[in-house]
Order: C-alpha cells, then sequence, then structure tokens
C-alpha cells in the first residue's frame, strides 16, 4: 500500500511532538535533581514520597520537642547546681561559726536565703520551673513561711506516638519535702548567728541542710539520667531520620549523570529526526495552493 506524503508527514510530526515532550521532561528532571516532579510522572512513587515527607516531618517534630527537654534539664542542672553551692556555703558556716564576725555571717546566710529563693522561682522562658503544672505561678513565697504555690505535676515531653518523657518540677520535693525546708533552715541559722548568738542551734543546722544536700543531689542524678535517655531517643530518631531521607532519595531523585546522558541521547535523537523530516517532507505546489 502506497503511503501519502500527508499521512507520512503526520506521523513525522507525531514522533516530532513524543520526542520533544520527553525531551522536555528529561531536562526538567536535569533542572530540578528530581525524577518525579509531579504526580502523573509516577503516582504510586509520589505516594511513597508523601508518606516519607510526613515521617520526617513527624520526626522534626519529635527531635524539636527533645531539644528543648534537654535545654530544660541544662537549665535546671545549672539552677540545681548553684543551689547546692550555697548549701555547702551554709554548711561551713553553721559548722564553725566564727564567733568574732557574727553580723557578717548572718548577712552572709540572709544573701544566701535571697539567692536560693531567686533560683527556686526561676523560669525557663515564660514558665516557672519548679511550680509542676501551675507554671505560670511562682513556687514560693518570698517570705516565711515560704509556701508552695504550685503543685506535684511534672512537665511532659512527646517523644514518639503514644510516648513521652516526664521532666520533674514539683519545688516542694526538692526544696521542702521530708520536714526539712530549705528557707526555714537558712531563716533558723541567721536567726541563731544573730544577738544573742546561738552556737548550738547554728551547728543544728547541719543536719537538716545535709539532707536536703543529698535530696537535692538525687534530683540532679534523676534529671542526669532523663537526659541521657532523652540524648538516646534523638540518636535514635536521627538514624531513623536519615533512612527514611534516603528513601525518599531513592524514589524521588533522579541520577544526575544518566539524566545528562539521556538528555544527549534524546536531543541528538530529535535533532536527526527534524533533519530526517526535512528531507522527507519536500514542500510542494499543492502545499502552498492548500
Amino acid at each position: 500500500m502506497r503511503i501519502s506524503t500527508r499521512i507520512m508527514a503526520d506521523r513525522i510530526k507525531s514522533n516530532l511532538a513524543k520526542q520533544s515532550i520527553q525531551l522536555m521532561r528529561t531536562q526538567l528532571k536535569l533542572a530540578t535533581g528530581k525524577r518525579i516532579n509531579k504526580p502523573s510522572d509516577d503516582p504510586t512513587g509520589m505516594g511513597k514520597i508523601l508518606d516519607c515527607r510526613t515521617t520526617l516531618q513527624t520526626i522534626d517534630q519529635y527531635r524539636e520537642n527533645l531539644l528543648d527537654a534537654k535545654t530544660r534539664i541544662e537549665y535546671t542542672e545549672t539552677v540545681l547546681g548553684q543551689v547546692s553551692d550555697y548549701i555547702n556555703d551554709a554548711k561551713k558556716i553553721a559548722s564553725n561559726p566564727d564567733t568574732e564576725d557574727k553580723t557578717a555571717l548572718a548577712q552572709e546566710i540572709r544573701h544566701i536565703r535571697q539567692q536560693v529563693l531567686d533560683l527556686s522561682n526561676a523560669k525557663y522562658g515564660a514558665n516557672y520551673l519548679f511550680s509542676g503544672h501551675r507554671s505560670d505561678t511562682a513556687p514560693f513565697d518570698q517570705s516565711a513561711p515560704y509556701a508552695y504555690g504550685g503543685d506535684s505535676g511534672s512537665h511532659q515531653v512527646m517523644v514518639g506516638e503514644g510516648i513521652t518523657v516526664k521532666i520533674e518540677a514539683d519545688g516542694s520535693e526538692i526544696f521542702v519535702d521530708g520536714g526539712d525546708n530549705l528557707f526555714q533552715v537558712l531563716d533558723d541559722l541567721e536567726t541563731a548567728l544573730t544577738d544573742p548568738f546561738d552556737p548550738v542551734a547554728a551547728q543544728n543546722a547541719v543536719e537538716p541542710l545535709s539532707r536536703i544536700g543529698e535530696r537535692l543531689q538525687l534530683a540532679r542524678s534523676n534529671f542526669a539520667s532523663d537526659y541521657k535517655r532523652m540524648e538516646r531517643t534523638d540518636e535514635y530518631w536521627n538514624n531513623f531520620s536519615n533512612a527514611v531521607e534516603s528513601m525518599r532519595q531513592n524514589v524521588e531523585d533522579a541520577d544526575i549523570t544518566q539524566t545528562a546522558v539521556d538528555m544527549q541521547v534524546q536531543q541528538t535523537a530529535y535533532e536527526v529526526l527534524l533533519a530526517t523530516a526535512a528531507r522527507v517532507i519536500q514542500p510542494t505546489l499543492v502545499d502552498f495552493l492548500g
């Protein structure tokens, strides 16, 4: 069967259109570095990509939560470390008070008590560290009886689906638990150092201060354990995130080297097809009359 010039021309035009579209797609892959640029490129692959992106966003949120929690623990540890230093200073004064400089020592204890009070009412951002769930309320009054204004709640950190880590925030357990109210002990020590000087009462402050120091050390140890647990969790999410990102890249990203080779081959084929079309489809008088 004889193939007419018009049929041949139509086929060549169709092939040119297909080749042009393929070349443009390859150029887009090379420009974006992605094998899939729209759902129609690979519907199944795009579904996998969207799943990976959702998972990565969730992991990022967990890691942000962990970073905030670790920063909170670091700050809490700094605060409690300072309180421990002040307790040790107060114990030294109570153990061997200088009878010739009682007034200066009383002033020093008063200063220590105020510093410890300020630290117990420390804030992390806009919230109090040691008020439990009542983080908008100052934990302790600034004067006797130093009532606790918070509750026994803890700071909750979401670190996985349905998984939370508890960070203790009950200031009463740290500063006033077990009958040893740190602020009252310091108050009594200051009174013992003030005329009339009472060395026995001053030395009586050593034992409660020691107990409070031990309680503080236990709290710091618990915070250190929480921090290590969060570091391990963060490491897990980091590794998982890298694995998911690799999966996404394998599905979505193009092989740049191979894509460049493909584009060169397609460009050559397109140019050859154009040259062939120019030779095969010669303009005739009929073309101009039509």
